[in-house]
């Protein structure tokens, strides 16, 4: 029998609580991040190939713990699986800080993934759990507005931290400051929990519409992976920019998609206007991957702001449309199986992107999965005039 939805809690609790959590983890984070390719290159000597096959595993990591990770946030709360996440996500960092060979620390990458890939897909279902459905776009502004408001800030701060201290200190630290965090997740309210069976979840899944959507995002994600492996690097090697300049550069995109979730969040509590937000999203994304490739920096971060407006904008979109198609109490399952096609999107873009960036230059890859981006825009059109004529 399900527990019951939480409704007496306080508006911080319930609204904000996740947001401020999420803001400071990603600020404590950042070193983790897309600065994560320079001391794979720079400090542990991995080649291109190499650096791609760790990026592909991060998002295999994705895959193996998508459904389970969903599923297990339907039948314990998401707050103390988020616990159980950053404590192992402490003791990976403290390995990959301190294993220096190639094949062990592709089990140590592994590890650390699962339990960063826990952490998120647990702090996503809190905040999806406990929408009322009355403000949801509002509730989704604050929660990824906190988490870019945090990423933002410690890109900067990283560009800093890590010419101060080397990045295997970095990692320590984080370690540190991840597990002071399970003390701030036990604050979060508690979501709904249930008994469910995997035939429910299949039922589910049967419906056209969810497995466009899920080939749609498949296709969306492809773009991550060539963020993950060469975005850094290009603009280490193509831009020439040091780790402060990164960190900069990188804050920007980042605090263009607050801003965004800022001025377009509250118009997402209506369905309405995703048609139209949805193509916005999508030419902002594609443009901005295709124009950062120039070589002229302040050229290139105008283009990367572009592209984290569209990002943002499809951020709500692909969180919408998990609230609205799903059963609440299978919620967390079901948002595990589309995010299972998300990172099987981010793990193609990886497992091509890593070579080809190595080879033919680090802007290639950016600009392919910028065009790609673009052609997403055309099924959409497609189904829109189909349901207008239909």
């Amino acid at each position: 029998m399900a527990s019951p939805a939480p409704t007496t809690y306080s508006p911080f609790r319930m609204d904000w609580l996740p947001g401020v959590l999420y803001c400071v983890f990603m600020l404590s984070n950042a070193p983790t991040g897309f600065l994560l390719p320079i001391f794979f290159s720079e400090q542990l000597h991995f080649n291109g190939n190499q650096i791609g096959v760790l990026f592909a595993l991060q998002a295999v990591t994705g895959v193996l713990a998508s459904f389970p990770a969903g599923l297990g946030n339907d039948r314990v709360t998401s707050r103390s699986l988020a616990a159980v996440a950053l404590a192992l996500q402490s003791v990976g960092l403290i390995l990959m800080a301190t294993v220096k060979v190639y094949f062990p620390y592709l089990f140590v990458f592994f590890f650390w993934a699962i339990a960063n890939n826990l952490f998120r897909t647990s702090m996503d279902v809190q905040v999806l759990k406990t929408d009322t459905g009355e403000r949801t776009g509002s509730r989704l502004g604050l929660y990824h507005g906190g988490r870019f408001v945090g990423l933002a800030l410690g890109m900067i701060g990283a560009g800093y931290w890590l010419t101060v201290l080397d990045f295997e200190k970095g990692l320590i630290a984080v370690a540190v400051l991840s597990f002071l965090l399970i003390l701030v997740v036990r604050r979060l309210v508690p979501t709904r929990i249930g008994r469910t069976r995997l035939a429910d979840y299949k039922a589910d899944f049967s419906n056209p519409t969810v497995w466009l959507f899920a080939i749609w995002l498949f296709l969306f994600a492809t773009h991550w992976g060539p963020e993950q492996t060469c975005y850094g690097l290009f603009l280490r090697k193509n831009l020439h920019l040091n780790l402060v300049q990164i960190g900069w550069y990188m804050s920007a995109e980042f605090a263009a998609i607050v801003v965004t979730l800022i001025l377009v969040a509250k118009k997402f509590n209506r369905t309405d206007n995703l048609f139209a937000f949805t193509v916005v999203g999508l030419l902002g994304s594609g443009i901005g991957h295709v124009g950062m490739v120039v070589p002229i920096v302040a050229v290139s971060v105008i283009f990367r702001t572009v592209h984290g407006i569209g990002d943002g904008i499809i951020m709500l979109v692909m969180y919408v449309g998990v609230a609205r198609l799903f059963n609440l109490e299978r919620l967390g399952g079901n948002a595990g199986l589309v995010n299972l096609s998300v990172m099987l999107g981010s793990i193609f873009g990886a497992l091509v992107a890593g070579p080809l960036g190595a080879a033919y230059g680090y802007g290639l890859p950016l600009w392919a999965s910028g065009v790609v981006t673009l052609t997403l825009i055309a099924p959409i059109v497609f189904r829109q005039l189909r349901r207008r004529t239909a």
